[in-house]
């Protein structure tokens, strides 16, 4: 349970930050997707729920998303979190795609 709570702790502001930008920019498509992610990890109740939220972060890159340079550098910093959640997790660095 502590993972998730730093989980969430960590990367929650982030995603609430990256989706009102891209509400600001009418991005709809790009902001369902995070906003779908932000809820799966305040869902989490363990690892195995914090992993799907892990993985959907780990491959947003592989969905062609284009981001305006406030955007990306929010995907960027969250992605960066991410990574370190996974290593502190696991000992390992995640595949971005």
């Amino acid at each position: 349970m502590q993972h998730t709570t730093a989980a969430r702790n960590e990367l929650g502001p982030l995603l609430d930050q990256l989706i009102t930008q891209l509400e600001q920019e009418g991005c709809a498509t790009q902001k369902a997707h995070f906003k779908r992610i932000r809820g799966h990890l305040h869902g989490a109740s363990d690892a195995l729920d914090l992993s799907q939220s892990i993985i959907e972060l780990s491959t947003c890159v592989a969905m062609g998303f284009r981001f305006s340079n406030t955007a990306d550098a929010l995907v960027n910093r969250i992605l960066k979190k991410t990574a370190a959640l996974v290593h502190e997790l696991e000992g390992i660095e995640p595949n971005v795609h």
